[in-house]
This record gives structure tokens, sequence and C-alpha cells, in this order.
């Protein structure tokens, strides 16, 4: 049994050696590393790690995107008994800067010119940072700069003269200790160091394998930034822990090729992803013949009859028959799009649409939920194989406990809880109380089979001057369901009525606007169209018409450009800060609710 997250990975290459860890497009052709290659390579960092001068309980950061070097260098810094700070590869140099000074990070691993060029800048303000380590070469005009393959050759010098360090090393690590200083991307104020330790993740990737059953033969895909937890648990350890493969996308925007590309068996995924895909099925079938759709219909209406009964050992003969045949004639060419082979993919972050849920069912895909947060090591929940209850993203792993504070808060307690908020008791007591239980911040309850049903955040709740509390997340993703709205942030604290601001998804209402015979010059001007407008009025008040009238928006203005990182209205993780929102808009929105005689 593993005690460290290093033990997690050398443990699988005792079993399997030679299967292929990680794969990456390079050109026209592929770099493999075999499990046995991969823990050679982290060896070797580690070795170069301490003939640097670094040493255990020294923080060392990580700034860059999915590649095979961001984990060679995380579980070099474990080994080395150092304390790993992953850092999101799109975040401003002002924001980097927090994070390197708050931890204290004694060296950076950079992954090239553009990363290196974010540090450049604020390296007069980083008294602590001694090493920069360049994954690619770069031109530096500040200091010696290191680049990994440099650091390989000097590492492989250090373990000749010191053979013995690494397993020292490695033997001396506690369970108990730091391992990484995970900065969550909060919605409101700076981002908070969340101390992780070794115990804490080998207990959160051993039991959550065990609700996902993978296999050592599967395939996963890595889009997902690595910087966030999310991606470096469940998509790289978990698939570490039982020796299976990790196939890099190109980028995040080359996802349904890299799907085509790895043919992978699972795959790590925000909801977003399925419900595009979902949609563009359906954009698709709304533009063939009557009877094409007629046919999707029916096998839509077979496929979850199959994954139905086929989850209650009641197949027949029969409905296998009939669905082998919508297989041939629908599923197959939907499948493909992720490649053939997917077995069930994993969706987290963010609830996911009943909707969704039921078109991939449909396909013979159940989409395993899992709820999850930073200051729980990860992974609370996960959704039992073939016992999927809608709405709910499923019961808590072994060893965790959750239940209901009496104000509706979801409570945590268990081995995976953190250790705190790196020098920050006083955050640190706010979100542990007395009985020892992490109060989550989200809004939920539990079924009597304990299957967990998150309602909202609870500082997204907004409250009407007339007195009505609305959770605005059930009610943003009514309005998401509709193939023209790609995002919506809820307006309506301390105001008369409900309001929004909408991100068209443009692909779509171009298409419609094509139809419509509508001309445009730009974005800006489609939405600025009174039949555009009029025809958002009327989309919105179909999507909610199940919703309590003060729920319910009464006006909503549409954006030209999406809300963004670089701008300060998303986190890292894409939540987005609702304050940072209304401020850029404030005079919008003002205008918006000045507006005489609306019938709220």
């Amino acid at each position: 049994m593993p005690h460290t997250v290093p033990e997690i990975l050398f443990n699988t290459v005792k079993k399997y050696p030679q299967n292929i860890a990680l794969k990456i497009k390079k050109g026209e052709s592929y770099q493999t590393f075999t499990y046995s290659q991969l823990c050679d390579s982290v060896e070797i960092m580690t070795n170069a790690l301490a003939g640097l001068g670094l040493k255990s309980g020294d923080k060392i950061a990580i700034l860059s995107n999915n590649r095979p070097e961001w984990p060679i260098s995380d579980f070099a810094i474990f080994c080395l008994g150092g304390i790993t700070v992953p850092i999101y590869q799109t975040l401003p140099p002002n924001q980097i800067e927090f994070i390197l000074k708050d931890a204290e990070a004694r060296a950076i691993f950079v992954e090239d010119q553009e990363q290196f060029e974010k540090i450049q800048e604020i390296d007069t303000s980083l008294p602590n940072l001694e090493f920069i380590i360049s994954i690619e070469p770069v031109e530096s005009s500040m200091r010696e700069v290191s680049t990994f393959k440099e650091l390989l050759e000097t590492g492989q010098q250090y373990a000749q003269k010191h053979p013995d360090f690494f397993e020292t090393s490695m033997a001396s690590i506690d369970p108990e200790s730091i391992c990484s200083l995970v900065y969550t991307s909060g919605t409101t104020g700076n981002p908070k160091g969340v101390m992780l330790h070794h115990r804490g993740f080998v207990h959160d990737i051993i039991h959550s394998e065990a609700r996902l059953n993978l296999q050592p033969t599967d395939t996963f895909l890595s889009f997902l930034p690595l910087s966030h937890l999310y991606e470096r648990l469940a998509g790289h350890w978990c698939p570490m822990y039982v020796g299976a493969t990790i196939h890099y996308a190109q980028s995040i925007n080359t996802v349904i090729d890299d799907l085509k590309d790895a043919r992978p068996d699972v795959i790590v995924s925000v909801p977003r992803v399925f419900e595009k895909i979902a949609a563009k099925v359906q954009e698709q079938v709304e533009k063939s013949s009557v009877i094409k759709q007629s046919i999707f219909l029916w096998a839509q209406k077979v496929g979850k009859q199959y994954h139905s009964d086929k989850i209650d050992n009641k197949l027949t003969w029969w409905l296998k028959t009939r669905y082998g045949l919508a297989d041939r004639l629908v599923f197959k060419k939907i499948k493909e799009i992720m490649g053939g082979n997917m077995r069930y993919p994993i969706a987290g972050g963010a609830p996911l649409s009943v909707e969704t849920l039921k078109f991939f069912e449909a396909l013979d895909m159940q989409i395993i939920e899992g709820y999850g947060m930073t200051e729980g090591h990860l992974i609370i929940t996960l959704t039992p194989f073939g016992h999927t209850r809608y709405g709910s993203c499923g019961q808590p792993i072994e060893g965790v406990d959750v239940k209901i504070a009496s104000d509706g808060e979801v409570l945590v307690k268990g081995t995976t809880l953190m250790s705190g908020y790196f020098n920050r008791p006083d955050l640190t007591e706010e979100a542990i109380n007395a009985e020892g239980w992490l109060c989550t911040g989200d809004i939920g309850h539990l079924d009597e089979e304990n299957y967990l049903y998150l309602t909202d955040r609870k500082k997204n709740m907004l409250v009407t001057s007339g007195g009505k509390n609305i959770m605005a997340a059930p009610v943003e993703n009514t309005l998401k369901k509709s193939k023209y709205i790609e995002d919506v942030c809820l307006i309506g604290n301390q105001r008369k009525f409900v309001s929004a601001l909408i991100i068209p998804s443009y692909e779509a209402l171009h298409l419609w606007a094509a139809e419509q015979g509508i001309e445009f010059s730009s974005d800006e001007a489609l939405i600025s169209n009174p039949t555009v407008v009029d025809f958002y009025e009327t989309n919105i008040q179909q999507v909610q018409d199940h919703l309590a009238r003060f729920e319910k928006v009464k006006k909503f203005i549409l954006l030209a450009t999406p809300l963004t990182v670089e701008s300060g209205e998303l986190t890292p993780s894409l939540k987005i800060k609702r304050s940072v929102v209304e401020k850029n808009y404030a005079g919008q929105i003002d205008a918006m609710y000045a507006e005489q005689n609306q019938n709220y």
C-alpha cells in the first residue's frame, strides 16, 4: 500500500514497466515515455534539484502547459521532499507575483519564452526566487536560467557522486508532510494557498479509483490544465496508479481533433465540453430531413432503454438487436467524434445537465459525475458506476463523511481535509469549524442513500430588494439549455428583479441570422439588431417557463465578447467573479434597471 504520492508512481513501474505512461505529439510523430523511462527521468531530475542546492521543504513552482516535463518536475519535487506550487499558465504577471511571494518559492519551472517573460517582468519583486528552470530554451537578459535538458545532465553527475541520495530522500518523506501548496482561484479577493499532504492525496487516489475501476490498458486524454488539481489528480495520478496511458492534447482548442487522434477510453472534463458535443449533434439533427430526425429520435429511445436494461442485467435479444441497428445508423458516428473507444467520461467542476447525461447514456456511455474541492484533496463524492441518480454528484468516497448544516451548507470531514491555508490561520479557522468539519460554502442535500445533490454556492445567492432568495446557478443553467446561449451571469442582488448578462453562442447565432437574411458587420452590430434582441427575449422566456415568477430573468444585456480570465471576470478554473463582472458592466447594468415601466 503506497503512503506517499511518489510511491503511487514507483509501485506502478514494478508492475507495468513497459506500459506507455505519457504520449505527446511532436510534429508528425510522437514522443512517448514508458513507466520505466518516466521514473528514470524523475530520479535524475530529483538529483538535479538537489545539485542546485534545493532541499526538503522548499517550495518550487511550475508554470507550464500540459506536457511530460510537468509531471516529471512535479514528482521530482515530491521525491526531494519539496513542495510543488502549480501556477495557471494563463495568469498575468501581477497574479503570478502574488503567488510566488506568498509561497516564498525558491525556484520555478517555466515552459517557454512567453512564460519566462512574465517572471522577468516581476523578478525584482521576488527576493526568494533563486532558480529559474526553462523547459524550452529562452533568451534572458536578467540572470542565469537553467534548461530542463541541462539539469537532466547535471542530475546524472550528481547521482554518480551521491548514489544513495535518491533512495534516502524517498524513504525520508513523511506521509503527513505538506507536498503541494495549491492556490485556489477564488471568486473574491486574493487566492489562498491550500496546504495539502501526501496522506490525503494517496487516500483520495486509492478510494477514487476503487469507484472508477480504471484499467492498465486505458488511455486518458489530458487537456484541462495540470495547474488545477482536477486534472493533476483525476487525470494523471489516478491513471498512473493503475498503469494507464496519458495522451496530451495539442491544446485546449484542438480537443475534438485530439479525441480522434488519441481514441481515449476515459476523459476528465468539465460539463461544458460534453454539453457542446451534445448540442452540436442536436443542431445537425435539426438541419437534417424529417426521416433522419425520426431515425435519431427512435435511436435515442432505444439507446436509453438499452443502457437502463444493461445496468439492471435485463437485456433481451430483441433489444440487443435494435440497439445494434441504432448503433450502426446513428450512434457509431457520434462515438467517432469522441474517438470511438470511449468507455466513460468523467465530469466535474460544475453541475452537469440531466439532458446531457441522458444523451450520453443513450450512446451506452455513463458519465461519472463527481464533486470535490481543493481543500479536500479534490474528490469528495463520485457516482458509483451503473448507479446514476439524476441531479446527484454521487456518494462520498470511503473515509470521507458528508453532512448538511442547518442552513443547507455541505460539511465535509475525513482523512482528506487540508492542513489549512498557508500563513492564514484566521481563514483556516473560518473554513474548518471547532468540530473539524470543512465548511464548503456549497448548498445541497443528501438523500436516504447518501447521494449528494448540490444547489449552488452560498455566496451566489441573490436577495432581491423584495426579500426573495434566488440561487443563481440553477437559473443560469436553465438559460444555458438554449443552444443560442454560451454563458450567463445573473444579476439581481438588492434589485427589484432578476436580470442577466448573456454571452450568445455566436456560431449558432450566425447560422440563425443567415437563415433570417440578417446582414451584420460585426458581433456588436448583430446583437444590437432589434430582431435579434426580440429573438433572445422569446428564447429566454421559453427556456425559463418552469421557473418561479421571481426567479425569471426580466431584462438582459447581450455581450459581444466573452468573459475572460485575462479581464479578471473568470477564475482560472472558469468560474465567474460576479463582483468583477458587475463592476466592469456597471454602467450598462444601472441603465437597464433605470429604464421605466418595467413589467416585473
